[in-house]
């Protein structure tokens, strides 16, 4: 588990990544460039919309390393705006619901951050040593 702990980041910076479990098997760099591509397609319109206060997301493909799987990830600095963070929150969101194989995961400089925000509504037992790896869900 301690290849899955990951550098601290920015304050003002999220990142992101997409998993998929068909990805582990043969082709599967080549599945998640294409959900990458074919993500980017659909939602285009959206993003190049969206004025980002510094940078914008970026999806690119990474390798499997160790006991991290290959996925599609990116990290982007947001500066002020709090709200690039939580539009990123969304696109991934849509992407997994357009996309139900691939699993999003999300974090920022205090941790998983909607596990944080979901704090209220989590089940009593789930505390901070039995919450490893409990962030990752199908849709954001």
């Amino acid at each position: 588990m301690e290849a899955l702990r990951r550098p601290a980041l920015p304050e003002d910076a999220v990142r992101y990544r997409l998993l998929a479990a068909a990805a582990a098997g043969p082709g599967g760099e080549a599945l998640l460039r294409r959900c990458a591509e074919l993500a980017l397609v659909r939602f285009a319109p959206l993003l190049a919309a969206c004025v980002w206060q510094r940078q914008p997301l970026r999806l690119r493909y990474g390798p499997g390393r160790g006991e991290i799987p290959a996925h599609l990830g990116g990290t982007t600095v947001f500066g002020d705006n709090v709200e690039d963070e939580w539009f990123i929150v969304y696109v991934l969101r849509e992407i997994t619901r357009e996309f139900p194989g691939l699993a999003a995961r999300i974090d920022d400089n205090d941790g998983e951050f909607l596990l944080i925000e979901a704090a209220d509504f989590l089940p009593k037992w789930l505390n901070p040593e039995t919450s490893e790896n409990r962030g990752e869900e199908e849709e954001v």
